[in-house]
């Protein structure tokens, strides 16, 4: 995947008066001036350069000395973004060029609510190479879109491209102030998500954008293209939804957040979420999926199905029995696809859908749920069989598990509770030596299983512990709800 590395540090930078005029590009960025005469054409900038050449020097409107144009600013440079912009454009390298840029857009909407644009970049491709290199055929571009309840559309735009650093801020109408607080909210946030794309290991942070103010804000779109990567993370009142792509594959998830009779208790939520990446851990184990693309399909999986809202524990034994029966989820469909290359070069595939739906019907006295979990493995992949490169094993697996549960009640009388399991696997194995097929094994397999659940609960309402909320009552609806999720039963 991309990776944007973070640079911390500028480049030393000096400035020479030659009157009593004293203009400076500091480290930190800005343009500013200390004297009486700002605009001077006599004050000059020196930048040593990062590569050990000879000193850069430049005149305080960013020209050579000598004359050759070298920084051009599309206007007036002395805000705060526009100093973060010159640190970042002086870090002497493309993968520095987004830091604290982000977060530095949204804490302006803390004092101003107008649009905004600024560029920076290099007239001179001599001199732009001089400092870190900083022109690219491939451009980068990130850009943040938040919807208010009101109905203003406020675009957040950050892109570098052939030594050209840009910068954005378009509302479609005014911003009042509670408007412009909670869009400055997500500064954070915004730059966290944008930092787990620049790691060395690139990784999926959006906790900061999942935050936001839903009684003043109604959507966030987040659209980043960097170097091979590119997706689009959004959240509005009923969904969230991530897609990404990059060279070694892609993946999507879509959660459905408009269903509140999904949600279950926090306890529940944590225990189905576990349950659910250990389940893609041992998928991709068993595919030889790509452990850095699975790592952030189980972080971008955890993120999108929490904090989507749970209930409060139910008062009464069928409420609660139904409410055990369930995952606790929000129901969701999830997808990571992968290309790989085997021990032996040999193409191979990696290929895992999981999903989870729910129907319901009538109410909670007289309706019926029902609640399916679904997942579903293809891959491909060839391993060396002895030094010789003729001599290998083709593995080819598909893989299907689900888990229904389904409920009925009457009269708020629970008339239903069943629970019906199955896991399927056709694997075949290919040997080959010297190139050529000597053996094939083809070994289906598979379980499928189904429990009456209601018969579980039955003794413990007629007894009475039902109703008496007894410690016997909760451990069978915790067992209760560990049996239906999906895989429950494999190690």
């Amino acid at each position: 995947m991309t990776t944007i590395s973070s640079l911390n540090a500028g480049f030393p930078i000096t400035s020479t008066p030659s009157s009593n005029t004293a203009t400076t590009l500091d480290p930190a960025g800005g343009v500013g001036s200390t004297g009486d005469n700002y605009g001077s054409a006599s004050t000059i900038v020196t930048i040593p350069s990062g590569l050990g050449e000879s000193p850069l020097v430049y005149t305080q409107d960013g020209t050579l000395e000598g004359g050759q144009s070298a920084v051009t600013w599309a206007q007036s440079s002395t805000d705060a973004v526009s100093s973060v912009m010159a640190a970042n454009y002086l870090s002497g390298s493309t993968g520095g060029l987004f830091n604290n840029l982000g977060s530095a857009l949204l804490n302006r909407f803390e004092t101003s609510g107008s649009n905004f644009s600024q560029s920076v970049s290099f007239g001179s491709a001599t001199a732009a190479g001089s400092i870190g290199q900083l022109t690219s055929d491939a451009g980068d571009a990130i850009k943040l879109t938040v919807k208010t309840a009101s109905g203003t559309t406020v675009n957040i735009d950050l892109d570098s491209e052939d030594g050209k650093l840009a910068v954005g801020i378009d509302s479609s109408a005014p911003l009042s102030y509670t408007e412009r607080t909670a869009i400055a909210s997500l500064a954070n946030g915004f730059q966290q998500a944008i930092n787990g794309l620049g790691k060395l290991q690139p990784s999926i942070d959006l906790s900061g954008l999942l935050q936001y103010n839903t009684s003043v804000l109604s959507s966030v779109d987040l659209q980043f293209s960097v170097g091979g990567t590119s997706g689009e993370f959004s959240e509005n009142s009923s969904s969230k939804s991530l897609s990404l792509t990059d060279l070694a594959g892609s993946m999507n998830l879509k959660v459905d957040t408009g269903n509140s009779v999904t949600q279950g208790s926090s306890a529940q939520q944590s225990q189905a979420i576990a349950s659910y990446l250990k389940q893609f851990s041992n998928a991709n184990s068993e595919g030889r999926g790509n452990p850095a693309m699975m790592k952030d399909f189980e972080d971008a999986f955890t993120q999108l199905m929490s904090n989507n809202g749970t209930s409060s524990q139910a008062s009464s034994p069928v409420a609660q029995a139904e409410q055990a029966m369930m995952t606790g989820l929000s129901d969701f469909s999830a997808s990571i696809s992968e290309k790989q290359t085997g021990t032996l070069g040999a193409p191979g595939s990696f290929d895992y859908q999981v999903s989870q739906s729910t129907t319901t019907d009538g109410d909670a006295q007289n309706g019926s749920a029902t609640q399916t979990q679904q997942s579903h493995l293809q891959a491909n992949y060839t391993e060396a069989s002895s030094s010789s490169s003729g001599d290998y094993t083709d593995v080819k697996i598909d893989d299907n598990a689900s888990s229904t549960v389904k409920l009925a009640t009457e009269k708020g009388i629970l008339t239903r509770a069943s629970l019906s399991q199955s896991h399927d696997e056709t694997k075949q194995t290919s040997q080959y030596h010297d190139g050529q097929l000597v053996s094939e094994v083809i070994t289906p397999t598979g379980t499928s299983s189904s429990t009456d659940l209601l018969k579980l609960l039955t003794p413990l309402i007629q007894d009475g512990q039902a109703a008496q909320n007894s410690s016997k009552w909760q451990q069978t609806l915790s067992n209760i709800h560990a049996m239906i999720l999906l895989n429950a039963g494999e190690s």
